[in-house]
């Protein structure tokens, strides 16, 4: 007997179909045990009005005996900031990589990182990479125009050494800046600058 028989079966699906059913199940299964290996997790937040935010983790994947991952908490960086530290890194949980002003973020990178803008830019963008080891936890980013608070957001942070979030607002001529802070209130980083004509 013919295994692409045209007969129905007891379960009233013609041979062919049943082999692709099969096929099918076989491919699902093989995805979820490769999603399963590796840790993708991806969260996105768009806000209307006058910020956005975006939040994500960078992939960690394992498939078989190759791994691939990004780890970046042994790199500090802050071009633009302060350059105070305002967090302990040796015994918080939570700490900035990186933040950085920014023309635009692509794909979850800061793209011709800056330090100041003229209303040529039309938005300011603020990339932030964070460290975190312990609990999902929020961070916030507070604008200020003129030293009063223009826009604020909350971020989600997830367990990664290289979590990447931002927050980006309409511009107006004048003095900026832009503080990064944990849900207690404590700053984590700052940076101020200034918008030309």
């Amino acid at each position: 007997m013919s295994l692409f028989h045209d007969k129905r079966s007891r379960t009233g699906i013609p041979g062919k179909n049943r082999v692709t059913y099969v096929i099918t199940g076989i491919m699902l299964t093989l995805l979820i045990v490769v999603l399963a290996q590796g840790a993708l997790t991806t969260q996105e937040t768009h806000l209307n009005g006058k910020g956005a935010s975006h939040t994500d983790q960078i992939i960690e994947a394992t498939n078989g005996s190759s791994n691939l991952s990004i780890d970046s908490s042994s790199i500090r960086q802050n071009t633009t900031g302060s350059g105070n530290d305002h967090t302990d890194m040796t015994r918080d949980t939570i700490y900035v990589i990186q933040f950085v002003l920014a023309r635009d973020v692509i794909e979850r990178e800061p793209v011709d990182i800056v330090e100041s803008y003229t209303m040529t830019d039309a938005r300011a963008w603020c990339f932030a990479r964070i460290h975190n080891s312990n609990v999902m936890q929020d961070v916030y980013f507070y604008w200020y125009y003129e030293e009063d608070l223009y826009f604020e957001m909350s971020s989600k942070i997830g367990i990664s050494p290289n979590w990447r979030t931002y927050s980006s607002v309409g511009l107006q001529p004048g003095t900026w800046r832009v503080r990064l802070k944990k849900a207690d209130g404590t700053l984590m980083d700052e940076i101020r600058f200034h918008v030309s004509e």
